[in-house]
C-alpha cells in the first residue's frame, strides 16, 4: 500500500476571538497541536496487592504549544494585544489533504497567547513564536473522504 504521508505545506494555522470567525496567523511557518496529558494520582494503600503502587486518573492538561512564525509588525501587534488584554484566543489547525480526502483533519483549541521575538544573527530572517497556554479541551474533527 502506498504511503499517505505528506508535507506540512498546505496546512493552515488560524486564530480568532469568537470561535467562528477565523483569519490566518500572519506568516505562520508551522503547525502545532496540543498533546493532552493525564495526571495520575497515587492511590496506593497499606493493602495494595503485591506491594505495587496503584493509580487513578486525575485531571487532564493540554499544556502549552509554540507556533513558529515569521515576524511582522501586524502579527506581533495582534499577539501583544491578545496578551495585554488577557484574551482567550481560539485556534484552528487544518491539515493538508491526503489522497481521497475532501477536507483535512481539523484540530481546534483555545488558549492565552504570548508573542516571543527571536533574536538572530545579522543575516537571518527575523522570526517569532506564538507561545500558547491551552485552556480547556482541544477537539479533533476527522477529515471527510470523497
Amino acid at each position: 500500500m502506498a504511503t499517505k504521508q505528506r508535507i506540512v505545506y498546505g496546512a493552515t494555522s488560524e486564530w480568532g476571538t469568537d470561535g467562528s470567525t477565523w483569519e490566518n496567523i500572519p506568516e505562520a511557518k508551522g503547525i502545532a497541536v496540543p498533546t493532552v496529558e493525564v495526571e495520575y494520582q497515587d492511590a496506593t494503600h497499606l493493602g495494595s496487592p503485591g506491594g505495587f503502587r496503584e493509580f487513578v486518573p486525575g485531571l487532564k492538561d493540554a499544556g502549552s504549544i509554540s507556533i513558529p512564525c515569521g515576524y511582522s509588525s501586524a502579527g506581533y501587534a495582534a499577539a501583544f494585544d491578545h496578551m495585554t488584554n488577557r484574551t482567550l484566543v481560539y485556534f484552528k489547525t487544518t491539515m493538508p489533504l491526503e489522497e481521497g480526502q475532501t477536507t483535512g483533519d481539523i484540530f481546534e483549541f483555545e488558549g492565552y497567547v504570548t508573542p516571543e521575538l527571536n533574536t538572530d544573527e545579522v543575516g537571518n530572517i527575523i522570526s517569532m513564536n506564538l507561545a500558547v497556554r491551552i485552556s480547556g479541551a482541544p477537539s479533533f474533527t476527522e477529515a471527510t473522504t470523497a
